[in-house]
């Protein structure tokens, strides 16, 4: 028997927000070049211009703090819809920075829940 497994599609990662769209805003994400970021990819804002980028732990740009969710996929420079505040989330069909440690998604977590950003 032939098992299908589906991808995780846009906002996949949301149980519950805000109605009339109060859980999201939008934003400037900034991806490298070549590369895509997948919807439901954990973002941290970088202090000096205010874009989103991957959270990225060992960052000292503003980076390192989790800002929000993205909703859908982004590549290249965009206004992306970002999840920021007032939701819940599950916490598997988050995308993580590749090598995150155990312990720096669990702080990551928290930085959500500071958000408003429940994760189950």
């Amino acid at each position: 028997m032939t098992v299908l497994t589906e991808k995780a599609g846009p906002g996949s990662c949301i149980i519950m927000e805000g109605e009339h769209g109060y859980s999201r805003d939008t934003g400037t994400v900034i991806v490298p070049n070549e590369q895509t970021y997948l919807a439901n990819t954990v973002l941290g804002q970088v202090t000096a211009n205010k874009n989103y980028v991957q959270w990225a732990p060992g960052a000292a740009d503003g980076s390192e703090s989790v800002a929000a969710i993205l909703i859908y996929p982004a590549s290249g420079t965009s206004e992306k819809s970002l999840l920021v505040r007032l939701s819940q989330v599950k916490s598997q069909d988050l995308v993580m920075p590749e090598g995150a440690t155990p312990a720096q998604i669990e702080t990551a977590h928290a930085e959500l829940e500071v958000l408003g950003i429940i994760v189950r």
